[in-house]
């Protein structure tokens, strides 16, 4: 037995011998490759996005559209060239950087720099940049209507104390106004029936929360506060069978023909600054008894309601309002639902002529939803993955949009050779997207044109936009036309970039030269920029479904860098410097790609219980401690 047990030992000490001779000749023999998969996760959407073919790209070769920057000794024409732009998958192991959220395009542009990436300015960027001055635009206007400081009419708590003044005693209007004037902080005297009713008022609309608290840029001072909740209270919409308090006040305003006057002033004001009114004014209901339906039919009005000052409308508002007839289902994607209509068609964003600055603004966003009606189109392929990377863009930029027309926006509701020593590869300036630059100039320029008309020069050299903390630098007139001109010039360098003429509208003002040297000025300096620094992450109420007693909202949550590479699909023409013979082909070995990371933000859609908002703040907060977008709307649902 124990002769058998040596010898069992002897065979596992010479099998042990054995294996670990086979591992070593093994390991020695044999190379180990390491080879990680990447798999990207499927969009949850059905937009069957697919890549550009390049053969529908056929731009016209132009003899004389020379790119004004030579590359060495040769001229540049790229006229009948075309750019393939992809956004490739970020792969977590090699670039945990690009999956990081911050809060600002300056941090983001600053950890680009720090982990040796070329920045490219991107369309959120230079967006980021004008939001900051659209926010403070809208809130330097909206305070200077409130006090009555825009020369248009009086203050319109002013304009509502004259109503209720001259509303007779028993009049339902007058517990309505001095709810709102209390709210404005004025105590006007009432009967103790009168003073339970106001009270009511009151605290129905502070039980609102999506209706009364204040959110976006109105948080700043407590004046803009007042703003909000004094303004917010009087968007309240009534119907057919509560009309005694709206015919009240027509019927005063019908008697008093300075009142109305000033009343149709500040209706019309809001009405191109954000967007036509949403129903019905009061002083509709003057001189007839037709019922709200015929009544909103017949005057163009997409509510059958009346409001004191009734909110804007806006195309997404209009969708889902034809949409969720009955509730909000809880699997709805109202962003979703919003981009297969523009895609398809079924909503048009073209602004109409009775059309405000909002829908100025949403239109500048078209193409990127819809690339073919862009100038740039024939001039770059665009692959599946950078037509999803626009489709985000589209998501966050709308949002921006929507939060600086917070106050003034319906909140939709449910009812119940030398040449061979360089590489050619597109030298893209700025992300291209020529035609939402040139859009957003335009809207610069519908708003110059609108306060110019309604409010005067001299009055708006002498306002300043705000901030928070106080006033933004340069009166508004200087800052607007520096704004309009700025995406004019953003048009004009991406145009060049890109090898395709301008083409403006024949009455179009538009100064090429001081236009195209804003933007490369901005370009050069765009890191001291100040509004880039701003944290950018705001959230919004999109609808409220009173059913399911949820609020959905949209919000972006940080900003993050994606990759972008931009390489010929068809290559441009070249020639010698200071020669005039005929234009030269690049040879495919001479072709190279051009690798960039573009500032791009996060955007979320999430649900919160009730009539719910959020600050900026209450988000931020959120944001900072739960770091990613999963992380995030998973703490906020």
């Amino acid at each position: 037995m124990k002769r058998k047990s040596v010898f069992r030992g002897c065979l596992f000490t010479l099998g042990c011998i054995a294996v670990i001779g086979y591992a070593v000749w093994w390991l020695v023999t044999h190379d180990i490759v390491t080879r990680t998969e990447y798999h990207e996760t499927p969009p949850r959407d059905d937009l069957n996005l697919v890549d550009d073919v390049l053969e529908d790209k056929n731009p016209a070769f132009d003899e004389d559209l020379v790119d004004s920057r030579p590359l060495g000794d040769w001229w540049v024409n790229a006229s009948a060239a075309v750019i393939r732009l992809d956004c490739p998958a970020i792969k977590p192991d090699v670039e945990p950087d690009l999956l990081d959220l911050h809060a600002s395009y300056t941090q983001a542009a600053e950890a680009a720099k720090r982990h040796g990436h070329q920045l490219l300015p991107s369309a959120n960027m230079l967006d980021g940049a004008a939001k900051q001055f659209d926010d403070g635009l809208y809130a330097a206007l909206d305070l200077a209507c409130y006090r009555g400081a825009l020369g248009l009419s009086p203050a319109p708590a002013d304009l509502v104390e004259a109503i209720f003044e001259q509303s007779p005693p028993g009049s339902p209007a007058r517990p309505f106004l001095a709810a709102a004037l209390k709210l404005a902080g004025r105590e006007v005297a009432l009967e103790p029936e009168e003073q339970e009713v106001r009270d009511r008022h009151l605290a129905d609309f502070r039980r609102d929360e999506a209706r009364s608290k204040p959110i976006a840029f109105y948080t700043w001072t407590p004046e803009l506060e007042t703003v909000w909740r004094f303004s917010r209270f009087l968007q309240f919409q009534f119907t057919e069978d509560d009309l005694a308090t709206p015919r009240a006040i027509a019927a005063v305003l019908a008697e008093h023909a300075n009142l109305l006057e000033d009343y149709r002033t500040i209706n019309g004001f809001y009405g191109r600054l954000t967007n036509p009114l949403v129903c019905l004014p009061v002083d509709a209901l003057i001189g007839t008894d037709e019922g709200l339906k015929a009544l909103a039919a017949r005057l163009g009005a997409h509510n059958s309601a009346v409001a004191l000052f009734p909110p804007s409308t806006s195309r997404e508002n209009e969708l889902f309002g034809q949409v969720f007839t009955d509730f909000l289902p809880p699997e709805a994607d109202l962003m979703l639902e919003l981009i297969r209509a523009i895609r398809s068609g079924e909503v048009d964003l073209t602004p109409k002529d009775e059309d405000g600055w909002y829908q100025y603004q949403v239109y500048a966003l078209e193409t990127m939803l819809v690339p073919s009606k862009g100038q740039e189109s024939e001039k770059l392929l665009l692959t599946a993955k950078y037509k999803k990377r626009l489709v985000d863009a589209f998501k966050a930029l709308v949002t921006k949009r929507r939060e600086t027309h917070a106050r003034q926006l319906e909140l939709r509701e449910s009812p119940a050779t030398a040449f061979a020593e360089h590489s050619v590869s597109p030298r893209l300036r700025v992300e291209p997207c020529a035609t939402f630059y040139l859009r957003t100039a335009r809207a610069y320029a519908f708003l110059e044109n609108f306060l110019t008309a309604a409010v005067g020069v001299e009055r708006l050299e002498a306002l300043r936009g705000l901030k928070k903390g106080g006033e933004r630098g340069t009166d508004l007139a200087s800052e607007l036309a520096a704004m309009r001109q700025r995406f004019y010039g953003f048009y004009l360098v991406a145009c060049e970039d890109i090898g395709m003429r301008p083409n403006f509208l024949e009455d179009e003002p538009v100064d090429v030269d001081a236009a195209k040297q804003a933007a490369l000025t901005w370009l050069d300096a765009y890191e001291s920029d100040a509004d880039l620094a701003c944290d950018t992450r705001v959230a919004i109420p999109i609808f409220i479904d009173p059913i399911r007693k949820v609020t959905r909202l949209w919000a972006t949550l940080g900003v993050r860098l994606a990759p972008l590479e931009a390489s010929y699909a068809r290559p441009p023409m070249v020639r010698l410097k200071g020669e005039a013979g005929p234009w030269q082909d690049v040879e495919p070995y001479q072709l190279g790609p051009s690798n960039y990371v573009i500032p791009v933000d996060e955007f979320g859609e999430f649900e919160l219980a009730g009539s719910a908002a959020l600050t900026r703040d209450e988000l931020r907060t959120i944001c900072d401690k739960y770091k990613t977008k999963e992380a995030i709307l998973k703490a906020l649902e």
